[in-house]
């Protein structure tokens, strides 16, 4: 079965498209699995296996969505799933050559025009959890709505990135996120607490850069922002002994991967963005009282983070 994947982006939401695609995988392991994505998020999944197909580039031009149409018109496919609903995706799978074209009961901007088959909503709606809503387009394809392994991602060996990390099993701290309501303002504060509490090295990336704090034991911190690409802040997320962030796109990528994280929310809540599924043991998540990031405090995360590690 060839089944075509658009999800052109963003970050964590693709990083949850291809949870369900290796769900497919999981259940048709001969299957072939192509995708749409937008440019900027290409390598992602490029570095996923289980994209065994041809990925179309997106690029956010009406030229460049003409193009990616023409190309979707000239391949053949059993089924076309929209997981992103919106009417850019929506033109590309009316494009798409398929017999079976599957999408959102939610879908927006007049996107569902362009499905034969809608997925129900979970239980609890649009309160539902964001993968749990795209793993209900599953049974579409007479398969269960369910994760069975984690995600695969290529990526650089750790030690590539620093020799400081060669065999080592880092605390990753990841300080950014989409928007700034989301961010937890607090990190140099938490490193410095667990640089004096624990013997684990902490380690910062991010996009943006990040002032190293003065900490009383330098040796055990590392700090990467603005140095790595994506493929090696995927070989980070990877490789660590828990990570820490805000609701975004990498705390997404590590808990796909199956890494034990810390999620801190303020305005978005774990019921619907936290790290999934939720009962997973190595999934932890805190959220900020009245939905205000800044007033998590850092004893409260410090102590969540030594449970963990102790656990």
């Amino acid at each position: 079965m060839h089944i075509l994947i658009v999800k052109p982006s963003s970050l964590g939401d693709i990083i949850h498209g291809l949870a369900v695609a290796q769900s497919i995988r999981d259940q048709i392991p001969d299957s072939t699995i192509s995708w749409v994505v937008r440019d900027r998020f290409a390598d992602i999944v490029h570095s996923c296996p289980t994209v065994n197909g041809k990925v179309h580039i997106y690029h956010r031009t009406l030229g460049g969505l003409f193009k990616v149409c023409r190309e979707l018109r000239d391949e053949t496919f059993d089924a076309v799933i929209d997981l992103q609903g919106l009417l850019r995706s929506g033109l590309m799978t009316f494009a798409a050559n398929a017999p079976l074209k599957i999408g959102r009961s939610d879908a927006r901007e007049g996107s569902g025009m362009f499905y034969q088959k809608k997925a129900p909503l979970p239980a609890d709606g649009l309160n539902s959890h964001a993968l749990a809503i795209l793993l209900e387009t599953l049974p579409f394809l007479d398969l269960e709505k369910k994760l069975i392994s984690p995600i695969q991602l290529k990526h650089p060996e750790p030690s590539s990135i620093d020799p400081g990390l060669t065999d080592r099993l880092p605390i990753l701290l990841i300080p950014n996120s989409r928007g700034e309501h989301k961010e937890w303002p607090f990190f140099p504060e938490l490193t410095k607490a667990l640089n004096d509490s624990v013997s684990d090295l902490v380690v910062w990336d991010s996009p943006r850069p990040w002032e190293s704090p003065s900490l009383t034991h330098p040796e055990r911190f590392l700090n990467l922002t603005t140095k790595t690409s994506l493929p090696e802040m995927i070989s980070l997320l990877a490789q660590a002994r828990l990570v820490i962030a805000n609701d975004s796109g990498p705390l997404h990528i590590a808990a796909a991967l199956g890494t034990p994280v810390l999620g801190l929310f303020g305005p978005t809540t774990p019921a619907q963005f936290g790290p999934y599924p939720p009962e997973r043991p190595a999934n932890h998540s805190l959220s900020a009282p009245d939905g205000n990031i800044s007033k998590l405090t850092v004893k409260t995360v410090h102590s969540k983070v030594l449970e963990i590690l102790k656990a």
